[in-house]
């Protein structure tokens, strides 16, 4: 794999992957966590850094703050627009910007920036932490940041003995294989996806973090006053917490 590998994974065939996965309703749970997380208000201003198709960006604007979503992918970009119109009609819909989230070409404008789904990991932790730097200087003083990641701790209690698993999943009619392994030592889960005929293979790889490496980095990037939860009802974060959120003021 490539380094940046990920510019590639994250098309149309990501969402077909990810699709029975992330129901409206998961978004909804997700968006209302948010929103109670963070205490946003209708006419704030939200920055939905990889947005992806937009679930979460649309569901915010829905919820009346001002967003804007940024993507570096066009197509995922393509179906946010198109979530926009299916759901919000002829109202506003957030503005989608295409950039890379390491390299954000805002300064100083938003009340809160969100990094949910597992947005980070895909490239190195000098990576993480330009995005987190990236969403600081996006912030106005004291704008909040929410991170949302799958954590170490939980993938490789789940990975078991060999740290390997494979499992076959059904996607619209369509069978899929995935094959997984975990490098417990460096912390990084790789991935295949197989499907079709002729196959198609997708490769995976993301840095799972701890929040023992992540406090540190988002205060490198201007963030203080973290929080840790282990889901977005704001239960304490444990090993065998669902996720690792992160909720940080910026200085």
């Amino acid at each position: 794999m490539t380094a940046d590998w990920w510019l590639e994974f994250f098309d149309d065939e990501y969402a077909f992957l990810y699709s029975a996965a992330l129901t409206p309703e998961r978004t909804e749970r997700e968006v209302a966590g948010a929103v109670a997380i963070l205490r946003l208000m209708p006419g704030q201003r939200v920055l939905d850094l990889c947005c992806a198709d937009g679930r979460h960006a649309v569901a915010l604007q829905r919820r009346g703050m001002r967003v804007a979503g940024v993507d570096a992918s066009a197509q995922l970009l393509r179906r946010a627009s198109q979530r926009a119109v299916r759901v919000l009609g002829d109202a506003p819909g957030p503005a989608l910007i295409r950039a890379d989230v390491r390299a954000l070409p805002v300064r100083r404008a938003f009340d809160a920036a969100l990094l949910l789904f597992s947005s980070i990991g895909y490239g190195t932790d000098a990576d993480t932490e330009a995005m987190f730097a990236a969403a600081r200087g996006a912030l106005i003083e004291g704008g909040q940041m929410l991170v949302e990641c799958a954590h170490r701790d939980l993938h490789v209690r789940r990975s078991g003995p060999s740290h390997e698993a494979r499992e076959w999943t059904e996607i619209g009619g369509v069978r899929v294989l995935t094959e997984r392994r975990l490098d417990p030592v460096a912390g990084v889960e790789s991935a295949v996806f197989r499907w079709g005929s002729p196959e198609v293979a997708r490769h995976f790889r993301q840095r799972l973090y701890t929040p023992t490496e992540l406090l540190p980095m988002l205060a490198r990037a201007g963030f203080q006053d973290a929080r840790v939860y282990g889901d977005y009802d704001r239960r304490a974060f444990c090993i065998d917490a669902p996720f690792l959120l992160v909720h940080a003021r910026a200085r």
